[in-house]
């Protein structure tokens, strides 16, 4: 099944994760975010941005379909809460947060009409004039980078295969060692495109950039960017 994510595949991408990283991403997320303000952390793993976000004073709610992951970020992040739940189906009330961040390709996971569904409930659950940040891979950049290659991560080799149907990437994980893989597919979206599917739903657009830095713009060069919405 697709977009399952494994404990393999947390182990390999997010078990150890360069500090400074996750550092750039925070301080975007605060530059981003009013202070103090109640955020959920939508798709939030093992909690790598809603552990800080919660030691700066934020009220971060963590949601995450994954219960081991949930278990990891409840251990990190001590002052946050967390909810086992379906992103589609967020057990929040109405403008019930300050903000919601989707991180790392979290969003897109679903056909085209499911997608705008989950965005009009982000929009459900934010507070009029509040903040929205999704943080996804660009279109244009993948859609040229199709093909297999060799990751070596910490000791594991995993082969990958990319292949990419209109709008929709798919990619196949192949663990070496441990011998097991995994799919995941998502619908890509150009900033444009982004901006336009949110707007219908009534988010409007405040910054659109890549590499978590307002003054670099999203490019087919950059393979993720960071789209920061008004609840209009």
């Amino acid at each position: 099944m697709p977009n399952v994510y494994t404990r393999q595949w947390f182990a390999t991408f997010l078990g150890r994760i360069d500090p400074t990283i996750v550092e750039r991403e925070v301080a975007f997320l605060r530059r981003q975010l009013a202070p103090g303000a109640h955020v959920l952390d939508l798709c939030c793993g093992p909690g790598r941005h809603a552990a800080p976000l919660s030691d700066a004073g934020y009220r971060v709610t963590g949601l995450d379909r994954d219960a081991a992951a949930l278990h990891d970020a409840a251990r990190s992040a001590p002052r946050a809460s967390f909810v086992r739940a379906d992103m589609r189906r967020p057990p929040l009330a109405a403008a019930g947060v300050d903000a919601v961040i989707c991180m790392w390709q979290s969003f897109g996971h679903f056909d085209g009409d499911t997608n705008v569904a989950v965005l009009a409930e982000i929009h459900r659950v934010t507070a009029p004039n509040g903040t929205l940040i999704l943080d996804l891979y660009n279109r244009d950049h993948h859609a040229s980078r199709i093909g297999e290659r060799t990751i070596d991560r910490d000791g594991e080799r995993i082969h990958e295969s990319r292949t990419m149907a209109g709008d929709r990437l798919r990619v196949a994980l192949r663990y070496e060692r441990a011998a097991i893989g995994e799919e995941f597919e998502w619908q890509l979206y150009t900033p444009a495109d982004l901006v336009s599917v949110a707007g219908s739903v009534g988010f409007r657009l405040r910054t659109a950039c890549a590499d978590f830095d307002e003054h670099i713009a999203p490019t087919a060069e950059r393979p993720r960017m960071q789209i920061v919405f008004d609840r209009a």
